[in-house]
């Protein structure tokens, strides 16, 4: 969740404590289209007010990286994704779902943070209790939920290249996968195994250096993934 601040806050606050004043629950908040490139989320209100929310799209560049960057982009536009509704009203108590649309077949996976942003000025402001000490002042407080959206390409393709020497995995599929464990098999007994647990998207790298596997050959490294479109384990080996 993303917190836009009128004031100027001492320190900054907790995110335990923020959700539960914002009163505003969003579900799912990572979303893999389908198939037929649409998905939904839902946005819940536990409050006694009305909010009014409006939608900015994104595009994630070499997400799941140290590099990774959001790329503003305009809804509907043939490298944006279609959200609806764009602007609603959300009363007390009620639940609004989205529909996000992708409207052009890819070779390649993309992914994208759509933000939903309380309108300013429509968000009551939030009260801290007497005696905190955290926050000198907490007006005009505006709140905006980031989903991750992935849209996955035609026809997925997960396929890994492991670099032994530099001790690097990199996905040269056309989709993300998360890598759970890195076995070293050099031992015929047992592979000794490293537990990673990252999401490695097209055209990236990985640093497995954790598992130690300087100078091996690649035919004895195992992998361990989750496969995108089944969401089962597999193993396979890195070379």
């Amino acid at each position: 969740m993303r917190i836009k601040l009128s004031v100027l806050l001492l320190c900054g606050l907790t995110s335990a404590y923020l959700p539960a004043m914002a009163n505003v629950t969003i579900f799912p908040m990572r979303v893999m289209l389908n198939p037929q490139g649409s998905g939904l989320v839902n946005v819940i209100s536990k409050s006694t007010d009305t909010r009014f929310m409006s939608v900015d799209v994104r595009r994630v560049e070499h997400p799941a990286t140290t590099q990774e960057k959001e790329v503003k982009v305009k809804m509907g536009s043939a490298d944006s994704l279609v959200v609806t509704p764009a602007r609603f009203a959300l009363p007390a108590g009620a639940t609004q779902t989205l529909r996000i649309v992708n409207i052009r077949p890819l070779s390649k996976e993309v992914s994208y943070r759509v933000w939903l942003n309380a309108v300013p000025g429509s968000t009551p402001d939030i009260i801290v209790p007497a005696g905190n000490d955290e926050v000198s002042s907490a007006v005009g407080i505006e709140m905006s939920w980031g989903v991750v959206v992935n849209v996955p390409p035609e026809h997925p393709q997960v396929k890994w290249a492991v670099d032994t020497s530099a001790q690097r995995l990199t996905n040269q599929g056309n989709i993300h996968a998360v890598v759970t464990r890195v076995g070293d098999c050099r031992d015929n007994s047992h592979c000794r195994w490293t537990k990673i647990n990252k999401s490695v998207y097209a055209d990236e790298s990985l640093d497995i250096r954790a598992a130690t596997i300087s100078g091996a050959p690649s035919q004895d490294i195992k992998l361990e993934y989750i496969d995108p479109v089944s969401q089962k384990t597999v193993t396979i080996s890195g070379g």
